[in-house]
């Protein structure tokens, strides 16, 4: 399995989990009437988590499961791997840009400021998601054209 889709896999698997757990914290949060005050703080620790955490995830899949295997080392990129790094990053850009869209000019006109943070902070988490599937599919199927 080429480095990059070892590192494609790890980080899906970071922005699967972190970023569930940090909308089940958010949404646990929401369900009680919020305490006057500490509330913000409350949902500045959350947040402060789950993007440490995927710091974490990031740079142990960087350093531990990016690692080369003895057979892999001395293997430099080939076209199809910058084919695949280019049409993921296309593709997970557009659907950014799209998210971006929504969160800057649709939600300030009916949105609380934590709600416009929590659907930036979803549409960065999805956007990575579909940049590093189409890693992974481009690995598992191959590219065309």
């Amino acid at each position: 399995m080429p480095l990059k889709e070892r590192f494609a896999w790890a980080w899906l698997a970071g922005l699967i989990v972190v970023p569930t757990l940090y909308f089940l914290a958010v949404a646990n949060q929401a369900t009680p009437p919020p305490p006057p005050g500490p509330g913000f703080l409350r949902q500045m620790a959350v947040l402060a988590a789950a993007l440490g955490s995927l710091a974490v995830v990031a740079l142990a899949a960087r350093f531990v499961v990016a690692r080369p295997a003895a057979d892999e080392e001395g293997l430099t990129e080939d076209e199809r791997d910058r084919h695949i790094e280019s049409r993921s990053t296309q593709t997970g850009y557009n659907v950014l840009m799209a998210g971006m869209i929504l969160v800057g000019f649709v939600l300030p006109f009916s949105a609380s400021v934590w709600e416009i943070v929590h659907a930036a902070f979803l549409a960065i988490v999805v956007a990575e998601v579909v940049r590093y599937s189409v890693v992974v599919l481009g690995y598992r199927r191959g590219t065309r054209g």
